[in-house]
């Protein structure tokens, strides 16, 4: 292997290019992870909700079976 300087210049500049690189990829991974975190309090939020909507709708299901729309008057009469 040749020592010289030029080549020594040279791999140093490609092992700071490669850094640059990994330090910009390891920011875009630390983004896209707190998205990730964010967007899993979101679902969870929006299911707790879909559960709650769904409880009530079950209860006001259950409170509407023993009606018939079809015998009820209609409220202006």
């Amino acid at each position: 292997m040749n020592d010289n300087p030029s080549r020594l210049e040279e791999l140093s500049s490609r092992i700071s290019q490669i850094e640059s690189v990994l330090m910009h990829l390891q920011h875009e991974v630390e983004q896209l992870n707190q998205a990730v975190i964010q967007q899993n309090t979101t679902v969870d939020t929006l299911d707790k909700s879909m559960k709650s909507l769904n409880s009530r709708l079950g209860v006001l299901e259950e409170d509407d079976e023993g009606r018939d729309p079809h015998q009820e008057k209609p409220p202006h009469y």
